[in-house]
């Protein structure tokens, strides 16, 4: 992601996603059940503005929810770790339907490799950085077929796993800063 300044689009539907690595991480220790992650990446029409990674244990969505890096800066030719930073969300299931709220990210995990900068929840919430930071959520939440167990639809099998589609996601935000994903 581009600071707001350089313009950034915070309009989901002008962001591409390109859904990547699909893996099983290990298996969740109170019941077994698999753990997995997803990852990808995110452009406008004119270059790569972020990466992701998502991971949930399988069937624990609404007991566990599930986390979300996004990996955001300059990508390509010439940049590198110093060119970007971390921001983590954790999506959850309130009482009325799918949520997502910034948290404190931090550089664990092999992130360090990828970017220089963990981002504080300060830093996000309440600045013009969180509208571009939302739209990166949604973009992910409408195109990444791999999330449907997410939001409370089952999930992809096989070859249609792999496969990107576009799904209704309204956009709602609490003043704490949660947001919330679609209803169904």
């Amino acid at each position: 992601m581009i600071s707001p300044e350089e313009g950034v689009t915070t309009n989901p539907d002008a962001l591409r996603v390109t859904p990547e690595a699909d893996q099983v991480t290990g298996r969740c220790e109170c019941c077994g059940r698999i753990s997995r992650r997803v990852s990808g990446t995110i452009s406008t029409e004119g270059a790569a503005v972020a990466a992701y990674q998502v991971w949930w244990t399988v069937g624990h969505i609404a007991e566990h929810g599930a986390e979300i890096d996004l990996i955001c800066g300059r990508w390509g030719e010439g940049s590198s770790a110093s060119d970007r930073f971390v921001v983590r969300l954790h999506h959850f299931i309130a009482a009325s339907g799918p949520w997502v709220m910034v948290q404190d990210a931090s550089l664990a995990d092999g992130l360090d490799r990828l970017a220089a900068r963990a981002l504080r929840r300060d830093d996000i919430i309440g600045t013009p950085r969180a509208a571009e930071v939302f739209a990166l959520y949604d973009a992910i939440a409408l195109q990444d077929a791999r999330l449907a167990e997410l939001f409370g639809a089952p999930a992809p099998c096989g070859p249609c796993g792999a496969r990107t589609e576009r799904r209704k996601l309204p956009s709602r935000r609490s003043c704490s800063g949660a947001r919330r994903g679609r209803t169904i």
